[in-house]
C-alpha cells in the first residue's frame, strides 16, 4: 500500500515539475481551451461511467476513492500532460508528429502498465483492459491536437469514440446516475 502511494505521488510530481520545466508558459492562453474541454471531458466521463466503471482504483493511505484519483488526473496530471503535449508538438513533418503522439502513447501506456501490473492500483471491469487503454490513449491524444487546431472537431470525434464506448462495453444496460 505504501508503495502504491509513493508512486501515485511521484508521478503527480513528474507530471507538476515537466509541466513547470517543460510547458510553455509564456503562451498559456492558447493551452487553455484545450486543457479546459479534456478536463470537461475527463468529468463527464467519470459522471456518466459511475455506476458503471471501466476501471477501479485500488486504495491506499490516502485514496480512499477513486474520485480522489480521478480528480488529481483532472486538475493536475492531464492538464500538465496537456500543456507539455501541446507546447512540444512537432510543427512540421507528419512522421515526426505521428511518433510524437506515440510517444505519448507509451508514457501513458506505460505508467498505466505499472499502475495495473506491477502495484496493482487500478483494475479493469466491464470488459476493458489495459489494451483498451492504450487504443484509448492513441484516440485522446489525436483529439488533443485536433481540438486544439478546430475546438469543434475535437468534439464531435469526442462525442463520437464516447458513443463507440457506452455502445460496446455494456452502457445502454447500465443504470445511469
Amino acid at each position: 500500500m505504501l508503495e502504491l502511494l509513493c508512486f501515485r505521488i511521484v508521478v503527480v510530481c513528474i507530471f507538476m515539475i515537466a509541466a513547470w520545466r517543460l510547458g510553455d508558459w509564456k503562451n498559456w492562453q492558447r493551452y487553455y481551451p484545450t486543457i479546459l474541454f479534456v478536463m470537461a471531458v475527463n468529468l463527464s466521463a467519470g459522471y456518466l461511467s459511475y455506476h458503471h466503471s471501466l476501471w477501479n482504483y485500488s486504495k491506499d493511505f490516502v485514496v480512499t476513492t477513486g474520485t480522489i484519483v480521478e480528480f488529481v488526473n483532472t486538475y493536475i496530471n492531464l492538464p500538465s500532460a496537456v500543456l507539455i503535449y501541446l507546447s512540444l508538438f512537432p510543427a512540421h513533418g507528419v512522421l515526426r508528429q505521428r511518433v510524437y503522439l506515440v510517444l505519448w502513447v507509451v508514457i501513458f501506456g506505460t505508467l498505466e502498465f505499472i499502475d495495473h501490473y506491477v502495484f496493482n492500483g487500478i483494475f479493469y471491469t466491464n470488459s476493458w483492459s489495459w489494451a483498451h487503454s492504450v487504443i484509448f490513449d492513441i484516440a485522446m491524444f489525436y483529439i488533443i491536437r485536433v481540438h486544439f487546431i478546430s475546438p469543434w472537431k475535437g468534439w464531435v470525434l469526442s462525442f463520437i469514440v464516447a458513443a463507440f464506448i457506452i455502445s460496446q462495453f455494456g452502457f445502454l444496460t447500465a443504470e445511469m446516475k
